[in-house]
């Protein structure tokens, strides 16, 4: 009985990962969800240097 309920347990989580995987592959064309990609370190080195700016009198950090 335990085993038989464990056994469609794993069955349970096997269907479950395959169909959240299509789901998120179907939203990923679409269009729907996007992750931003990687930037290089020279531009993070850039982005750093450029920490403070003024925006009106008020300065930005």
């Amino acid at each position: 009985m335990l085993s038989h309920v464990g056994r469609r347990f794993i069955w349970f989580l096997i269907g479950s990962t395959i169909f959240t995987t299509f789901i998120g592959y179907a939203l990923i064309k679409a269009g729907l969800i996007s992750f931003p990609s990687p930037k290089s370190q020279r531009a993070l080195n850039t982005k750093e240097g450029n920490r403070t700016r003024r925006v009106g009198k008020i300065r930005v950090i």
